[in-house]
Protein backbone atom coordinates (compact mmCIF):
# COMPACT_ATOMS: atom_id res chain seq x y z
CA UNK A 1 0.00 0.00 0.00
CA UNK A 2 1.66 3.33 -1.56
CA UNK A 3 1.48 6.15 1.15
CA UNK A 4 -1.56 8.51 0.95
CA UNK A 5 -0.69 12.29 1.91
CA UNK A 6 -4.60 12.94 2.15
CA UNK A 7 -4.87 10.58 4.96
CA UNK A 8 -2.16 12.67 6.85
CA UNK A 9 -3.62 16.05 5.92
CA UNK A 10 -6.39 14.80 7.27
CA UNK A 11 -5.00 13.84 10.31
CA UNK A 12 -3.50 16.88 10.77
CA UNK A 13 -6.58 19.37 10.29
CA UNK A 14 -8.62 16.82 13.00
CA UNK A 15 -5.70 17.42 15.31
CA UNK A 16 -5.89 20.93 15.78
CA UNK A 17 -9.55 20.77 16.80
CA UNK A 18 -10.23 17.44 18.90
CA UNK A 19 -8.37 15.76 21.60
CA UNK A 20 -7.76 12.61 19.82
CA UNK A 21 -8.29 11.44 15.93
CA UNK A 22 -7.92 8.83 14.14
CA UNK A 23 -8.15 7.88 10.33
CA UNK A 24 -9.11 4.81 8.87
CA UNK A 25 -8.72 3.67 5.04
CA UNK A 26 -9.91 0.23 3.33
CA UNK A 27 -9.58 -0.53 -0.23
CA UNK A 28 -10.81 -3.62 -2.11
CA UNK A 29 -10.42 -4.58 -5.26
CA UNK A 30 -11.85 -7.93 -6.91
CA UNK A 31 -13.09 -9.54 -10.06
CA UNK A 32 -15.26 -12.60 -10.34
CA UNK A 33 -17.25 -14.19 -12.27
CA UNK A 34 -20.00 -16.78 -12.21
CA UNK A 35 -21.13 -19.87 -14.98
CA UNK A 36 -24.21 -22.08 -14.79
CA UNK A 37 -24.16 -25.58 -16.41
CA UNK A 38 -20.77 -24.20 -18.53
CA UNK A 39 -21.98 -20.80 -19.70
CA UNK A 40 -20.76 -17.40 -17.75
CA UNK A 41 -23.60 -15.69 -16.46
CA UNK A 42 -22.01 -12.83 -14.83
CA UNK A 43 -18.48 -10.75 -14.63
CA UNK A 44 -18.13 -8.13 -12.60
CA UNK A 45 -15.10 -6.03 -11.42
CA UNK A 46 -14.83 -3.43 -8.28
CA UNK A 47 -12.84 -1.26 -6.61
CA UNK A 48 -13.95 0.37 -3.59
CA UNK A 49 -12.06 2.72 -1.40
CA UNK A 50 -13.07 5.07 1.65
CA UNK A 51 -12.08 6.77 4.75
CA UNK A 52 -13.42 7.54 8.17
CA UNK A 53 -12.81 9.60 10.49
CA UNK A 54 -13.29 9.45 14.23
CA UNK A 55 -12.18 12.50 16.78
CA UNK A 56 -12.91 12.62 20.26
CA UNK A 57 -12.59 15.85 22.02
CA UNK A 58 -13.80 16.60 25.73
CA UNK A 59 -14.87 13.03 26.21
CA UNK A 60 -17.19 13.11 23.53
CA UNK A 61 -16.46 11.07 19.77
CA UNK A 62 -17.87 12.58 16.42
CA UNK A 63 -17.30 10.98 13.07
CA UNK A 64 -17.43 10.81 9.19
CA UNK A 65 -16.97 9.01 6.27
CA UNK A 66 -16.53 9.75 2.61
CA UNK A 67 -15.69 7.78 -0.38
CA UNK A 68 -13.53 10.20 -2.08
CA UNK A 69 -11.19 12.33 0.31
CA UNK A 70 -11.67 15.53 -1.72
CA UNK A 71 -12.14 17.85 1.16
CA UNK A 72 -10.50 16.58 4.16
CA UNK A 73 -11.75 19.96 5.81
CA UNK A 74 -15.59 19.41 5.26
CA UNK A 75 -15.16 16.11 6.73
CA UNK A 76 -13.53 17.31 9.81
CA UNK A 77 -16.43 19.69 10.17
CA UNK A 78 -18.70 16.67 9.62
CA UNK A 79 -17.14 14.73 12.37
CA UNK A 80 -17.55 18.02 14.77
CA UNK A 81 -21.19 18.30 13.87
CA UNK A 82 -21.74 14.64 14.61
CA UNK A 83 -20.85 15.48 18.41
CA UNK A 84 -23.76 16.92 19.14
CA UNK A 85 -25.07 13.89 19.36
CA UNK A 86 -23.37 14.08 23.01
CA UNK A 87 -21.89 10.09 22.51
CA UNK A 88 -19.50 9.70 25.26
CA UNK A 89 -16.06 8.05 24.36
CA UNK A 90 -13.90 7.11 27.42
CA UNK A 91 -11.28 5.27 25.49
CA UNK A 92 -7.93 6.03 24.27
CA UNK A 93 -6.77 5.38 20.64
CA UNK A 94 -3.89 2.69 20.81
CA UNK A 95 -0.55 4.09 20.20
CA UNK A 96 2.42 2.44 17.99
CA UNK A 97 2.63 -1.45 18.19
CA UNK A 98 5.14 -4.03 17.31
CA UNK A 99 2.66 -5.15 13.92
CA UNK A 100 4.44 -6.90 11.04
CA UNK A 101 4.63 -4.76 7.67
CA UNK A 102 2.49 -6.47 4.53
CA UNK A 103 5.24 -8.73 2.77
CA UNK A 104 3.69 -7.54 -0.63
CA UNK A 105 4.03 -10.90 -2.11
CA UNK A 106 0.90 -12.21 -3.66
CA UNK A 107 2.42 -14.77 -6.42
CA UNK A 108 0.40 -14.88 -9.26
CA UNK A 109 -2.65 -13.67 -7.88
CA UNK A 110 -1.72 -10.00 -8.50
CA UNK A 111 -2.12 -10.51 -11.95
CA UNK A 112 -4.77 -12.92 -11.80
CA UNK A 113 -7.32 -11.63 -14.61
CA UNK A 114 -11.28 -13.12 -16.24
CA UNK A 115 -9.02 -15.61 -18.13
CA UNK A 116 -7.49 -17.55 -15.30
CA UNK A 117 -10.46 -17.43 -13.24
CA UNK A 118 -12.69 -18.92 -16.14
CA UNK A 119 -10.13 -21.67 -16.65
CA UNK A 120 -9.61 -22.43 -13.20
CA UNK A 121 -13.84 -22.50 -13.36
CA UNK A 122 -13.33 -25.11 -16.40
CA UNK A 123 -11.62 -27.36 -14.65
CA UNK A 124 -13.86 -28.04 -12.11
CA UNK A 125 -16.77 -28.16 -14.70
CA UNK A 126 -14.55 -30.64 -16.42
CA UNK A 127 -14.31 -32.70 -13.65
CA UNK A 128 -17.51 -32.97 -12.67
CA UNK A 129 -18.83 -33.46 -16.07
CA UNK A 130 -21.22 -36.18 -16.50
CA UNK A 131 -21.00 -36.90 -12.52
CA UNK A 132 -24.53 -35.32 -12.24
CA UNK A 133 -26.90 -36.79 -14.11
CA UNK A 134 -30.20 -34.38 -14.14
CA UNK A 135 -28.80 -31.93 -11.64
CA UNK A 136 -27.03 -28.38 -12.32
CA UNK A 137 -23.74 -27.46 -11.59
CA UNK A 138 -22.89 -23.79 -10.93
CA UNK A 139 -19.63 -22.68 -10.05
CA UNK A 140 -18.75 -19.07 -9.25
CA UNK A 141 -14.84 -17.66 -9.15
CA UNK A 142 -13.22 -14.53 -7.85
CA UNK A 143 -10.03 -13.02 -6.61
CA UNK A 144 -9.22 -9.59 -5.12
CA UNK A 145 -6.72 -7.53 -2.44
CA UNK A 146 -8.09 -5.75 0.45
CA UNK A 147 -6.43 -2.85 2.06
CA UNK A 148 -6.45 -1.75 5.43
CA UNK A 149 -4.56 1.34 7.10
CA UNK A 150 -5.03 3.29 10.18
CA UNK A 151 -3.45 6.53 11.44
CA UNK A 152 -4.05 8.11 14.48
CA UNK A 153 -2.56 11.11 16.61
CA UNK A 154 -1.14 8.72 19.42
CA UNK A 155 1.37 7.71 16.75
CA UNK A 156 0.39 4.49 15.31
CA UNK A 157 0.62 4.22 11.76
CA UNK A 158 -0.29 0.30 10.45
CA UNK A 159 -1.31 -1.15 7.27
CA UNK A 160 -2.42 -4.53 5.83
CA UNK A 161 -2.96 -5.94 2.13
CA UNK A 162 -4.76 -9.42 2.17
CA UNK A 163 -4.92 -11.21 -1.47
CA UNK A 164 -7.36 -13.69 -2.07
CA UNK A 165 -8.98 -16.03 -4.12
CA UNK A 166 -12.21 -18.17 -4.11
CA UNK A 167 -13.71 -20.87 -6.16
CA UNK A 168 -17.43 -22.10 -5.27
CA UNK A 169 -19.03 -24.86 -6.74
CA UNK A 170 -22.61 -25.84 -6.42
CA UNK A 171 -24.43 -29.05 -6.70
CA UNK A 172 -28.25 -28.24 -7.39
CA UNK A 173 -30.74 -31.05 -7.06
CA UNK A 174 -33.23 -31.81 -9.96
CA UNK A 175 -35.52 -28.62 -10.85
CA UNK A 176 -34.63 -26.92 -7.55
CA UNK A 177 -32.54 -24.67 -6.35
CA UNK A 178 -31.33 -26.67 -3.49
CA UNK A 179 -27.99 -28.11 -3.55
CA UNK A 180 -24.20 -28.76 -1.85
CA UNK A 181 -21.53 -26.73 -1.98
CA UNK A 182 -18.20 -26.42 -1.61
CA UNK A 183 -15.73 -23.43 -1.15
CA UNK A 184 -12.27 -23.62 -2.40
CA UNK A 185 -10.27 -20.34 -0.75
CA UNK A 186 -6.53 -19.80 -0.82
CA UNK A 187 -4.45 -16.61 -0.29
CA UNK A 188 -2.19 -17.66 -3.13
CA UNK A 189 -3.58 -18.66 -6.95
CA UNK A 190 -4.75 -22.55 -6.76
CA UNK A 191 -6.85 -24.98 -8.26
CA UNK A 192 -10.28 -26.77 -6.87
CA UNK A 193 -8.75 -29.82 -5.00
CA UNK A 194 -10.18 -32.95 -7.03
CA UNK A 195 -10.69 -34.80 -4.11
CA UNK A 196 -12.92 -32.08 -2.49
CA UNK A 197 -15.09 -32.14 -5.57
CA UNK A 198 -15.29 -36.25 -5.65
CA UNK A 199 -16.61 -35.87 -2.23
CA UNK A 200 -19.10 -33.45 -3.34
CA UNK A 201 -20.59 -35.56 -5.70
CA UNK A 202 -20.61 -38.02 -3.59
CA UNK A 203 -22.43 -36.40 -0.80
CA UNK A 204 -24.98 -34.93 -3.64
CA UNK A 205 -25.49 -38.04 -4.98
CA UNK A 206 -26.56 -39.45 -1.27
CA UNK A 207 -29.29 -36.73 -1.45
CA UNK A 208 -31.30 -37.57 -4.38
CA UNK A 209 -33.92 -39.92 -3.27
CA UNK A 210 -36.04 -37.43 -1.30
CA UNK A 211 -37.50 -39.22 1.52
CA UNK A 212 -40.41 -38.59 4.51
CA UNK A 213 -38.90 -38.62 8.16
CA UNK A 214 -40.53 -38.80 11.11
CA UNK A 215 -41.20 -35.72 13.59
CA UNK A 216 -39.56 -35.99 17.05
CA UNK A 217 -36.20 -35.80 18.89
CA UNK A 218 -33.01 -37.48 17.51
CA UNK A 219 -29.40 -36.48 16.91
CA UNK A 220 -28.41 -33.62 14.91
CA UNK A 221 -25.16 -32.90 13.00
CA UNK A 222 -24.88 -29.30 11.98
CA UNK A 223 -22.16 -29.02 9.15
CA UNK A 224 -19.28 -26.43 8.95
CA UNK A 225 -21.35 -23.93 6.24
CA UNK A 226 -24.36 -23.94 8.89
CA UNK A 227 -22.34 -23.22 12.02
CA UNK A 228 -22.97 -19.87 11.74
CA UNK A 229 -26.49 -20.46 12.75
CA UNK A 230 -25.20 -21.55 16.14
CA UNK A 231 -22.43 -19.14 16.18
CA UNK A 232 -24.32 -15.89 15.80
CA UNK A 233 -26.15 -16.81 19.03
CA UNK A 234 -23.13 -17.16 21.14
CA UNK A 235 -21.43 -14.19 19.83
CA UNK A 236 -24.40 -12.01 20.46
CA UNK A 237 -23.90 -13.17 24.39
CA UNK A 238 -20.05 -13.03 24.58
CA UNK A 239 -20.45 -9.60 22.98
CA UNK A 240 -18.96 -6.43 24.97
CA UNK A 241 -22.05 -4.44 23.96
CA UNK A 242 -24.64 -7.38 25.49
CA UNK A 243 -22.56 -7.71 28.89
CA UNK A 244 -22.62 -3.55 29.08
CA UNK A 245 -26.35 -3.52 29.04
CA UNK A 246 -26.76 -6.71 31.14
CA UNK A 247 -29.13 -8.45 28.77
CA UNK A 248 -26.56 -11.55 27.89
CA UNK A 249 -27.28 -14.88 29.06
CA UNK A 250 -23.98 -15.51 29.68
CA UNK A 251 -23.74 -12.23 32.11
CA UNK A 252 -22.81 -13.43 36.08
CA UNK A 253 -20.77 -17.17 34.19
CA UNK A 254 -17.40 -16.36 33.03
CA UNK A 255 -15.28 -19.34 34.39
CA UNK A 256 -17.79 -21.78 34.52
CA UNK A 257 -18.40 -24.79 32.18
CA UNK A 258 -21.82 -23.67 30.12
CA UNK A 259 -21.37 -25.85 27.33
CA UNK A 260 -19.64 -29.41 26.40
CA UNK A 261 -16.41 -30.55 27.36
CA UNK A 262 -15.74 -31.12 23.53
CA UNK A 263 -16.65 -27.25 22.38
CA UNK A 264 -13.95 -25.27 22.18
CA UNK A 265 -14.26 -21.56 20.10
CA UNK A 266 -11.60 -18.73 19.64
CA UNK A 267 -10.38 -17.03 16.95
CA UNK A 268 -7.11 -15.70 15.30
CA UNK A 269 -6.69 -13.64 12.83
CA UNK A 270 -2.90 -13.99 12.43
CA UNK A 271 -2.78 -18.06 12.09
CA UNK A 272 -0.71 -18.89 9.36
CA UNK A 273 -3.02 -20.85 7.20
CA UNK A 274 -5.30 -18.11 7.87
CA UNK A 275 -6.34 -16.53 4.00
CA UNK A 276 -7.45 -13.15 5.50
CA UNK A 277 -4.37 -12.71 8.05
CA UNK A 278 -3.66 -9.64 9.70
CA UNK A 279 -2.08 -8.36 12.56
CA UNK A 280 -4.38 -5.67 13.69
CA UNK A 281 -8.05 -5.24 14.25
CA UNK A 282 -10.06 -2.34 12.55
CA UNK A 283 -8.86 -0.04 15.14
CA UNK A 284 -5.17 -0.72 15.31
CA UNK A 285 -5.21 -2.71 17.71
CA UNK A 286 -3.09 -6.07 18.00
CA UNK A 287 -4.87 -9.51 17.02
CA UNK A 288 -4.01 -12.61 17.90
CA UNK A 289 -5.39 -16.09 19.61
CA UNK A 290 -8.30 -15.12 21.44
CA UNK A 291 -10.79 -18.00 23.60
CA UNK A 292 -14.02 -17.48 24.06
CA UNK A 293 -15.31 -21.02 25.22
CA UNK A 294 -12.47 -23.20 26.53
CA UNK A 295 -13.64 -27.14 27.00
CA UNK A 296 -17.22 -25.85 27.27
CA UNK A 297 -16.15 -22.84 30.38
CA UNK A 298 -16.87 -19.92 29.62
CA UNK A 299 -13.37 -17.75 29.25
CA UNK A 300 -13.43 -13.54 27.51
CA UNK A 301 -15.73 -11.50 25.98
CA UNK A 302 -15.48 -9.96 22.78
CA UNK A 303 -14.70 -6.23 23.33
CA UNK A 304 -13.87 -3.33 20.82
CA UNK A 305 -12.23 -0.34 22.59
CA UNK A 306 -15.47 1.51 23.63
CA UNK A 307 -17.14 -1.60 25.53
CA UNK A 308 -13.33 -2.35 26.67
CA UNK A 309 -13.11 1.10 28.20
CA UNK A 310 -16.97 0.33 29.75
CA UNK A 311 -16.43 -2.43 31.31
CA UNK A 312 -12.81 -1.72 32.91
CA UNK A 313 -11.14 -4.25 30.83
CA UNK A 314 -8.80 -4.48 27.98
CA UNK A 315 -9.26 -4.27 24.15
CA UNK A 316 -8.87 -8.04 23.02
CA UNK A 317 -8.02 -6.89 19.37
CA UNK A 318 -11.88 -8.07 18.23
CA UNK A 319 -12.58 -4.27 16.92
CA UNK A 320 -13.85 -4.52 13.35
CA UNK A 321 -16.14 -2.47 10.61
CA UNK A 322 -18.71 -4.62 8.95
CA UNK A 323 -22.18 -6.89 9.80
CA UNK A 324 -23.63 -9.99 9.34
CA UNK A 325 -25.30 -8.80 6.82
CA UNK A 326 -22.83 -6.73 4.32
CA UNK A 327 -22.92 -3.07 3.88
CA UNK A 328 -20.64 -0.58 3.32
CA UNK A 329 -17.21 -1.03 5.71
CA UNK A 330 -16.19 2.26 5.66
CA UNK A 331 -19.35 3.27 6.84
CA UNK A 332 -19.67 1.61 10.28
CA UNK A 333 -18.28 1.86 13.26
CA UNK A 334 -16.17 -0.67 15.01
CA UNK A 335 -18.24 -3.17 17.00
CA UNK A 336 -17.08 -6.45 19.00
CA UNK A 337 -16.78 -9.23 16.65
CA UNK A 338 -14.48 -12.05 16.43
CA UNK A 339 -13.07 -12.62 13.20
CA UNK A 340 -11.45 -15.49 11.77
CA UNK A 341 -13.06 -17.92 14.50
CA UNK A 342 -12.18 -21.50 14.68
CA UNK A 343 -14.31 -24.34 16.08
CA UNK A 344 -11.38 -26.72 18.05
CA UNK A 345 -11.71 -29.91 16.04
CA UNK A 346 -11.98 -33.43 17.58
CA UNK A 347 -11.47 -37.00 17.07
CA UNK A 348 -14.18 -37.96 14.76
CA UNK A 349 -13.59 -38.82 10.95
CA UNK A 350 -17.47 -38.03 9.01
CA UNK A 351 -17.68 -41.36 7.90
CA UNK A 352 -17.73 -42.76 11.17
CA UNK A 353 -19.69 -39.09 12.76
CA UNK A 354 -22.60 -40.80 10.31
CA UNK A 355 -22.38 -43.99 11.23
CA UNK A 356 -22.57 -43.58 14.23
CA UNK A 357 -25.97 -41.96 14.19
CA UNK A 358 -29.08 -44.43 14.73
CA UNK A 359 -31.60 -42.11 14.02
CA UNK A 360 -30.94 -38.52 12.83
CA UNK A 361 -30.81 -35.42 10.35
CA UNK A 362 -27.43 -33.72 8.71
CA UNK A 363 -28.03 -30.24 8.31
CA UNK A 364 -26.25 -29.01 4.75
CA UNK A 365 -28.00 -25.82 4.86
CA UNK A 366 -30.08 -23.48 6.41
CA UNK A 367 -33.91 -21.53 5.76
CA UNK A 368 -34.43 -18.80 8.74
CA UNK A 369 -30.84 -18.77 10.63
CA UNK A 370 -31.93 -15.18 11.87
CA UNK A 371 -35.38 -16.48 13.48
CA UNK A 372 -35.89 -16.82 16.97
CA UNK A 373 -34.50 -14.88 19.93
CA UNK A 374 -31.38 -14.60 18.96
CA UNK A 375 -29.49 -13.06 22.58
CA UNK A 376 -31.35 -15.45 24.27
CA UNK A 377 -29.96 -18.65 22.18
CA UNK A 378 -32.78 -20.04 20.42
CA UNK A 379 -32.93 -21.12 16.95
CA UNK A 380 -35.47 -22.64 14.57
CA UNK A 381 -34.64 -23.39 10.89
CA UNK A 382 -35.63 -24.92 7.98
CA UNK A 383 -33.73 -27.85 6.14
CA UNK A 384 -32.12 -26.85 3.15
CA UNK A 385 -30.96 -29.48 2.15
CA UNK A 386 -31.39 -31.62 5.06
CA UNK A 387 -29.81 -35.70 4.76
CA UNK A 388 -32.11 -37.96 6.48
CA UNK A 389 -29.61 -40.62 8.68
CA UNK A 390 -30.90 -44.00 9.87
CA UNK A 391 -28.88 -46.93 11.25
CA UNK A 392 -25.71 -45.28 10.34
CA UNK A 393 -26.52 -44.44 6.62
CA UNK A 394 -27.87 -41.48 4.67
CA UNK A 395 -31.10 -42.83 3.76
CA UNK A 396 -31.94 -39.85 1.00
CA UNK A 397 -33.11 -35.97 1.23
CA UNK A 398 -35.52 -34.67 3.55
CA UNK A 399 -38.90 -33.12 1.61
CA UNK A 400 -39.40 -30.69 4.19
CA UNK A 401 -38.25 -30.44 7.60
CA UNK A 402 -37.10 -27.87 10.43
CA UNK A 403 -35.18 -28.47 13.64
CA UNK A 404 -35.35 -26.23 16.51
CA UNK A 405 -33.68 -25.43 19.96
CA UNK A 406 -31.44 -23.71 22.24
CA UNK A 407 -28.22 -23.12 22.04
CA UNK A 408 -26.86 -23.48 25.40
CA UNK A 409 -28.93 -26.41 25.53
CA UNK A 410 -28.12 -28.29 22.21
CA UNK A 411 -24.56 -27.57 22.83
CA UNK A 412 -23.82 -29.33 26.42
CA UNK A 413 -24.99 -32.72 24.73
CA UNK A 414 -22.24 -32.64 21.66
CA UNK A 415 -22.07 -36.32 20.81
CA UNK A 416 -19.13 -35.71 17.96
CA UNK A 417 -16.62 -33.41 16.84
CA UNK A 418 -15.21 -33.63 13.42
CA UNK A 419 -11.07 -34.26 12.94
CA UNK A 420 -10.74 -31.22 10.48
CA UNK A 421 -11.84 -27.81 9.86
CA UNK A 422 -13.29 -26.81 6.55
CA UNK A 423 -13.56 -22.92 4.77
CA UNK A 424 -17.26 -21.99 4.98
CA UNK A 425 -18.40 -18.61 2.98
CA UNK A 426 -19.10 -16.70 6.26
CA UNK A 427 -14.88 -16.60 6.89
CA UNK A 428 -14.65 -18.76 9.80
CA UNK A 429 -12.87 -22.88 9.81
CA UNK A 430 -15.23 -25.52 11.48
CA UNK A 431 -15.63 -28.85 11.89
CA UNK A 432 -19.23 -30.98 11.66
CA UNK A 433 -20.50 -31.47 15.02
CA UNK A 434 -23.16 -33.93 15.93
CA UNK A 435 -25.75 -33.07 18.56
CA UNK A 436 -27.93 -35.15 20.68
CA UNK A 437 -31.20 -35.30 21.34
CA UNK A 438 -32.30 -32.32 19.16
CA UNK A 439 -36.43 -31.75 17.97
CA UNK A 440 -36.90 -32.15 14.38
CA UNK A 441 -39.91 -31.11 12.83
CA UNK A 442 -41.10 -32.62 9.52
CA UNK A 443 -44.20 -31.71 7.28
Amino acid sequence: MTDIPEMRKLLELAARVSDQAEVFHSRDDAGSLSMRNGKVTEMSATIQSGYALRMIRDGMIGTAYTKNLLYPGEMVDNALASMKGKVQAGFSFPGPADIPEPSGEEGSLSSMGFHDLHSRSIRVLDHLSGKVKDGQVDVAAGRGVAETRIMNTSGLDVRSRRPAMYIFASLLFPNTETGVRKLYHSSTAGDFPLQDLDGLVDIYRAGLPEVDIPSGRMKVMFTPDTMYTLLWRLSAAASGRSFHNRISPLQDKRGRKVLSKKFTLYGDPTDPEEVNRRFFDDEGVPTGEHTVFKDGVFRNLVLNLDYADKLGEEPSGTGYRGGMWGGETISMQPSPSLNCSRIAPGDSSMKDMIAGMDRGVMILGVLGAHSGNILNGDFSVGLNPGYYVEGGEIRGRVKDGMVAGNVYQVLKNISAVEDRLHETPNGGRYPAIVLDDVSVAAK
